[in-house]
């Protein structure tokens, strides 16, 4: 088994997922009509939970308010719209790669400059990544540039810098990979890669993490209260003048929601216990999917689990959209595969019949893998949570109704993450977070033989030969049809069982035009505009 679970599994329990609804629909509120003109100019008003830093590098892939902020202050060297399959210019104007996908030029735009002014340069790109990559496994995002040459070494502390990252030109950074990644333009484009400036950084003050100078659309301005003040860059194209941002603490994020009602915000995030009273009151058309996935996922080491007929019996014996129903309303949709809604490449069915819920055919399975009626006892791990027992409890309920005994093992949240290494875990409960909106992003780390983050032990040598020449391809299309049958042989596999894609929350008044959020919690700042 891997050395640790990337995903922080315990991330759920104290999540609020939140996105952009108001009634009439979104599409009145978020979206401009075609008669309308985008108009320069005001404030938005944000309610968010309080981030706990505003440096880019620091930010948890998990929390939907530290990725939109962090969006907002920096550019990456890409950027990638709304499921779009592949990124678009940022920081870097144009890139190109070798045939095999393994070497990369990356050219800055000559107008790129921080919000101080300064231009911003290759020397800038190579620091704002290695500072990244040097968090090493304490940071998702980190773990995703392990592709990079000299990663392991520059991570362990024993070579002084990321060797893979050159500096060619004042304007061009290269980036030399260990193995073929055709996606890294789009992997390039998540918020934790913003580009920063070294002196700013490791300036004695004011601390960057509270006070930063960006890259991005908007500059940071101050803070008052618990109000952070966002203005246009000075070269910014942006159409606000700037954004308000009503910092909430993480238990008070009902506050938010009051003051949205009360007229006092623009855009506000919804807690999960109000998100049946948002979506009567404005609609919940435009609740949008968010990045972090719910499996419970086979510990496929364990010869218990060795015939695909016991795990294809366990999925069909559970019923997602039953649990979603009962312990997520409002919260989550019903998960069906590996590639979540919102990124592009997703299959709304990618499984089919083999993980349709099915009391019928999950028994005769069962009887196939097991002639004699001796259906093995498992393990049902998990962390402690009243809705992570909910959970738990139907599950095992869901099973013994197809004749399967599935044992509870609850352990605390800080117990938990190191136990699902040690081998010892059955079916246990895992969250995954891609990181960068892109099928490759759930696909390759999770599921390629010998990947650190393949925590299931699958290995496939179809599944592996699909994704490896996906990564060598650069043809976007051809590209995508190989994550889509990879995706559709892990599920007939039966590595996991999928349960739940969580959703951002928000509600957003009728004069807030073109704000969509991405499946990262993310919107382009620079499109959004206010009607009068």
């Amino acid at each position: 088994m891997p050395r640790r679970v990337v995903a922080a599994v315990v991330l759920l329990a104290v999540l609020v997922a939140c996105t952009d609804s108001k009634k009439p629909t979104a599409a009145s509120s978020s979206a401009s009509n075609k008669s309308d003109a985008p108009v320069a100019g005001g404030i938005l008003r944000m309610g968010i939970e309080k981030p706990s830093s505003l440096d880019p590098a620091a930010i948890s892939p998990g929390s939907q308010s530290e990725l939109m902020v962090a969006d907002l202050l920096f550019d990456g060297l890409t950027h990638l719209d709304d499921k779009a399959v592949t990124a678009k210019p940022a920081i870097a104007s144009t890139w190109n790669a070798t045939p095999d996908q393994k070497q990369w030029n990356f050219v800055l735009r000559p107008d790129a400059h921080f919000s101080n002014g300064r231009a911003i340069t290759a020397t800038d790109v190579k620091y704002s990544l290695e500072r990244v990559a040097k968090r090493g496994e304490t940071s998702l995002a980190a773990l995703r540039l392990d592709h990079i040459v000299g990663f392991g070494a520059y991570t362990a502390g024993s070579a002084p810098e990321l060797a893979g990252v050159r500096v060619v030109d004042a304007h061009t950074v290269g980036i030399d990979l260990d193995t073929p990644l055709a996606v890294l333009p789009e992997l390039l484009s998540a918020p934790e890669f913003g580009i920063v400036p070294k002196e700013a950084v490791e300036a004695a003050t004011p601390a960057f993490a509270s006070a930063p100078v960006g890259s991005g659309p908007f500059s940071f301005a101050g803070q008052t209260a618990d109000v952070v003040k966002l203005v246009r860059t000075v070269q910014g194209s942006s159409y606000l003048d700037g954004i308000e941002l009503h910092e909430y603490d993480t238990a008070n994020i009902g506050a938010s929601y009051d003051d949205f009602i009360a007229g006092k915000l623009d855009w506000s995030l919804v807690p999960n216990d109000r998100a049946e009273d948002a979506a009567q009151r404005f609609g919940a058309d435009n609740f949008r999917p968010f990045d972090i996935q719910l499996f419970y996922a086979f510990n496929l080491l364990d010869p218990v689990f060795s015939d695909v007929r016991f795990r294809q019996a366990i999925v069909k014996a559970i019923d997602r959209e039953a649990i979603v129903k009962a312990v997520y309303p409002g919260i989550a949709d019903p998960l069906v595969g590996v590639v979540p809604a919102g990124v592009a490449g997703h299959v709304e069915d990618p499984c089919g019949d083999p993980c349709k819920f099915d009391v019928a055919g999950s028994k005769a399975l069962l009887a196939q893998a097991f002639p004699d009626g001796k259906v093995p006892t498992i393990n049902l791990d998990y962390f402690t949570g009243t809705r992570e027992a909910a959970v738990a409890g139907t599950i095992v309920a869901d099973l013994a109704a197809v004749g399967i005994q599935a044992n509870p093992r609850p352990k605390s949240p800080e117990d938990y993450d190191p136990f699902v290494v040690t081998g010892q875990q059955q079916l246990f409960r895992y969250t995954a977070i891609g990181v960068y909106p892109s099928a490759d992003a759930y696909l390759g780390p999770l599921f390629l033989s010998g990947s650190r983050d393949n925590v299931t032990g699958f290995s496939n040598p179809q599944v592996d030969q699909e994704l490896n020449v996906a990564r060598q391809t650069a043809d976007p299309s051809g590209r995508q049809n190989l994550y889509t049958s990879a995706e559709t042989h892990i599920m007939q596999q039966a590595p996991i069982v999928p349960i739940a894609q969580f959703r951002t929350k928000a509600v957003v008044t009728k004069r807030v035009r073109d704000l969509v959020l991405t499946v990262d919690g993310t919107f382009s700042g620079d499109k959004v505009w206010l009607a009068p």
